[in-house]
């Protein structure tokens, strides 16, 4: 274990490096006026090769030119496919390049447009954008519903009573990707059950996602990757912006932004209230195709920009919901569903510029939440209690000069959490009395995880040809009283200005909640078996990376290609291969090799404009997936093994309308043995979802509809008749449980 330490101190050594560098800006000249970051600029010195790229809000660092011409001068360069320099200026001590749109084409493809979604060639590691243009293609209530034009995350209904949903990547679920907001803790523990439908889709200005070994400096539990979320930010929302949505099932959505700008301190207040009161039992099965529930939800962020030696930022979020299913007029024998979500979090970054060490900073973030849930599922009732602290505190550097970046650190993730799940029962043992009621509470998922870690990320960059992103993370667990090493390295390479190839490789950890982790297997009679202590999963992950871009028919196509392996060391298996049970055991492949569990998972995607304005994206994933269940290695049930997206987009020339077309391809997945159910493979299917929207100056109006065809899973609830039967489950669900639904909204906004 000392050769890891001594390791991460080496890289340590280095802190005292110093240069003296150069601050600048790279912003977009908008139509309107107005000014947009650049996002992975190069920025460079003439003739040398000295470089650096652009951050997330369009910020650069170089240091000072070492090479001169004959008259002793230096030239600082911007160069970004698809644009053209207009103008350059000295304003506070900060060199700014204004670009715009050139004839040539962008990153992705589309002529002098910029598409909705980017995949990155510059950066080392593989990252998409999905920007506000591509969440407004469909209604996007929620980050759930997110990734519906998006091929790289798959979204599925958990069970046929909750309306939880969850979403898979890399061919495994998402409790293995990690989800932030601006690169801090946004969806673990409690919030895994239904986090994903409490944050707002209009409050998301942009979604990052990053396949693969993440970086080590936002935590350990990146397994297949990131998804990061992106506020709208104060200085460049509107200062007022509202969105209403209704749907044909009664569901009401009222957002509301308020953003200022003036003063030292800047602010986003958004708000969120949505409500779906109507019961339906289209099909007649007795329970209610989807809860009605109530939502609150706040998030208030205050920027500090008084002084440049400082940056601050404060967040507050809260939650209240309510749902309520489950059977519907059936008194006699009842099968009820209710879950409350209580949410607060405090969260913070506050950075130290040190003007006098140019380039160089210290940052930490700080997160505080507490969060209360109580679940429900007929004759089960999980009560949860997690309170969290995270604090990360990083430093950053050069080696030599900006090149050779280095960023160090330690982190601390403090969980508290106290859950039980208490099972009642019409049959007490103790008096012999067959109609009383008793409880038994198990203490499920309760423990104290303190996890403290340091970490060092090493970063180089020779102009657009070569990246890489090589760190390592120690981090000590109480519970086991264990250190895990956890290296990751991501090298990008350019062949030409228009490929990019990477290849990654890493390790990641995290600790498992059986009961909240997978909350709507509780929707069924089967009993909870937990025989053994659970031990953290660890998983190595390695991927490969191609994007390239080609002309077709004189209009230019992107090609992108991922293939990713994750490979478990331990995983928590959820066995739910005997109809009556369900078993929660360590696989400990280490251990015993024959106990393999892994995840294969292939993507294509292809980019093209047919014509003007009229865009055409397609892909297909391909996932192999197996586990070791009971010493049998099998496919993981419910998970297709391939899947296709179809988008077409049309923008009219003056872009007031947007047309949206989408058909999701969802492939066969093997269903757990049940004595009813006769088949072992569920069939294929397909969705379609389409919108409408018209753009006025200050306003938006669009119209939807999502599942065109109503492809629905026939009887999704077994044994819905009689939910005191023990072949009654509620959980197996691989198809909609909806059918055909019209939406529409309105978008209104002050600028």
């Amino acid at each position: 274990m000392k050769k890891y330490y001594i390791l991460i101190l080496l890289m340590s050594l280095f802190l005292n490096a110093f240069t003296q560098s150069i601050n600048g800006k790279v912003l977009e000249i908008l139509k309107d006026g107005s000014y947009s970051p650049v996002i992975g600029a190069n920025v460079y010195w003439q003739g040398t090769q000295i470089g650096t790229v652009t951050d997330l809000e369009g910020n650069y660092t170089i240091s000072e030119a070492d090479t001169f011409d004959e008259d002793g001068n230096a030239t600082l360069m911007v160069s970004y496919v698809g644009y053209e320099l207009i103008n350059q200026e000295f304003i506070d001590n900060l060199f700014v390049f204004y670009l715009s749109s050139s004839i040539e084409l962008d990153e992705i493809s589309v002529k002098g447009r910029q598409t909705a979604s980017k995949f990155s060639t510059i950066n080392s590691l593989n990252l998409e954008t999905l920007s506000t243009k591509e969440l407004e293609k469909a209604a996007c209530c929620n980050l759930s519903e997110s990734f519906g034009t998006n091929a790289s995350v798959d979204v599925a209904i958990n069970d046929g009573v909750s309306g939880a949903k969850k979403i898979k990547m890399l061919g495994l679920d998402g409790l293995y990707t990690q989800i932030t907001h601006e690169n801090m803790p946004l969806i673990r523990g409690l919030s895994s059950a239904f986090g994903l439908t409490h944050v707002p889709g209009s409050f998301i200005e942009s979604i990052q996602i990053i396949k693969g070994s993440g970086s080590v400096i936002n935590g350990f539990e990146s397994f297949t990757g990131q998804i990061n979320l992106e506020y709208f930010k104060p200085e460049s929302a509107d200062k007022i912006f509202v969105n209403l949505y209704g749907n044909g099932d009664g569901k009401i959505e009222k957002n509301l932004i308020l953003s200022k700008r003036e003063g030292d301190w800047q602010s986003n207040l958004f708000t969120h209230i949505s409500s779906h009161s109507i019961e339906h039992d289209r099909n007649n099965d007795g329970f209610l195709d989807m809860p009605t529930y109530n939502q609150f939800n706040f998030l208030n962020r205050w920027k500090y920009v008084g002084d440049p030696k400082y940056a601050m930022q404060v967040y507050v979020r809260g939650l209240m919901e309510d749902r309520e299913g489950g059977t519907y007029n059936n008194q006699v024998n009842p099968f009820d569903v209710k879950i409350d979500n209580r949410l607060l979090e405090l969260s913070t970054k506050t950075g130290l510029i040190m003007p006098e060490q140019v380039g160089k900073s210290i940052g930490l973030q700080t997160s505080f939440r507490t969060h209360l849930m109580d679940a429900k599922f007929g004759s089960k009732s999980f009560e949860g209690l997690q309170q969290s602290m995270y604090l990360n505190l990083i430093r950053q550097t050069f080696i030599k000069d900006c090149f050779h970046k280095l960023k160090y650190g330690i982190s601390f993730y403090g969980d508290n959490m106290d859950n039980s799940l208490v099972i009642y029962n019409t049959a007490n043992p103790l008096d012999g009395i067959s109609a009383a009621w008793y409880s038994m509470n198990i203490p499920v998922d309760s423990r104290r995880d303190l996890i403290t870690g340091i970490f060092s990320e090493y970063n180089y960059i020779w102009t657009e040809i070569i990246g890489v992103t090589a760190g390592l993370r120690a981090d000590y667990y109480n519970k086991t009283e264990e250190f895990y090493i956890l290296p990751r390295i991501n090298f990008k390479y350019n062949p030409s200005e228009n490929t990019a190839i990477r290849f990654s490789g890493g390790r990641s950890l995290r600790m498992a909640n059986p009961i909240s982790d997978n909350i709507s297997l509780l929707a069924s009679n089967r009993q909870i078996l937990i025989n053994e202590t659970l031990m953290p999963e660890i998983a190595w992950n390695y991927g490969f990376n191609l994007i390239t871009k080609f002309f077709l028919f004189d209009r230019e196509t992107a090609f992108n290609m991922d293939f990713y392996r994750t490979e478990f060391e331990n995983q928590v298996v959820v066995d739910m291969e005997d109809q009556d049970f369900i078993s929660f055991y360590n696989l400990n492949s280490y251990e015993d090799e024959t106990n393999k569990s892994y995840a294969n998972a292939l993507q294509l995607d292809i980019t093209y404009e047919l014509f003007d304005r009229f865009d055409l994206k397609l892909a297909y994933k391909f996932n192999d997936v197996k586990s070791t269940f009971s010493q049998e290695l099998k496919e993981v049930p419910l998970l297709p093994k391939e899947r296709a997206l179809l988008n077409f987009s049309y923008t009219d020339f003056a872009e007031t309308w947007i047309f949206d077309f989408t058909c999701n391809y969802i492939g066969k997945s093997r269903i757990p043995s049940h004595v009813m159910i006769n088949k072992e493979y569920s069939n294929p299917y397909n969705l379609f979802n389409s919108q409408v929207t018209k753009k006025f100056k200050d306003f938006d109006i669009y119209i939807g509809a999502e599942n065109i065809f109503s492809m629905v899973q026939e009887n999704p609830i077994i044994y819905s008749y009689d939910p005191s039967n023990d072949n009654f489950d509620a959980s197996l669900v691989w198809a909609p449980i909806m059918g055909r639904l019209f939406y529409f909204g309105l978008r209104y906004r002050i600028k």
